[in-house]
């Protein structure tokens, strides 16, 4: 698994797919493959098989007897290729199953409620929803603070300098704040993928 995710952080996308293709024929690494699978894939922007992936997640959780965080991890990750696509209609769809489901199930998990916000926020930016977009940001940085997660808070300051750009005012405070919290979370990856935007911004 070590390797695996080795090769997914590198972005070695074909070289993860292989290596987690293999770890699905071990039962005690199935599920992690699977999703990790599912995740390289979209990455591939091989939706269809991404989709199937952790349909068949969501199937297994929604059989389980303690399936409350995994269903919704599932449905949160459908969303996320949903909108990948492009589907922000089906990404919604998705994300309000997961939402009323951490809500009735699992209103302490505020990292769960985060990161459910903060996509909320991407599929609204890619329906050109400026408005609505940095509300669902600014509701992740809250949730991310409550659960005292330095990469929710981290990439709900990035939204919310995403979107600040697109309404024409400046991103920059936002993304010194995403900054900070990627550097605290150790994330020198995320920190550096900011510090390019605001590059982008200022020059």
């Amino acid at each position: 698994m070590k390797e695996a995710f080795e090769a997914f952080e590198r972005e070695d996308w074909d070289e993860a797919e292989r290596l987690y293709r293999a770890l699905l024929a071990e039962p005690e690494q199935e599920e992690n493959a699977m999703h990790m699978l599912a995740f390289t894939l979209a990455m591939k922007k091989e939706f269809n098989e991404s989709r199937s992936l952790y349909e068949e997640l969501l199937r297994q959780a929604e059989q389980s007897d303690d399936h409350d965080e995994a269903a919704a991890i599932s449905m949160h990750q459908l969303a996320m290729v949903c909108r990948m696509e492009g589907d922000a209609s089906t990404a919604r769809k998705w994300l309000e199953r997961e939402r009323n489901l951490r809500r009735d199930r699992l209103p302490d998990d505020h990292k769960g409620h985060s990161a459910n916000a903060y996509e909320f926020g991407e599929t609204a930016l890619l329906e050109g929803q400026l408005e609505e977009a940095i509300g669902a940001f600014r509701l992740a940085l809250r949730e991310g603070k409550k659960a005292e997660d330095d990469m929710c808070i981290a990439c709900a300051w990035r939204g919310i300098g995403q979107a600040s750009a697109l309404f024409g005012h400046d991103p920059g405070p936002a993304y010194q704040q995403s900054m900070g919290a990627f550097r605290r979370a150790g994330d020198a990856k995320g920190e550096e993928e900011v510090r390019s935007l605001l590059e982008q911004q200022s020059g």
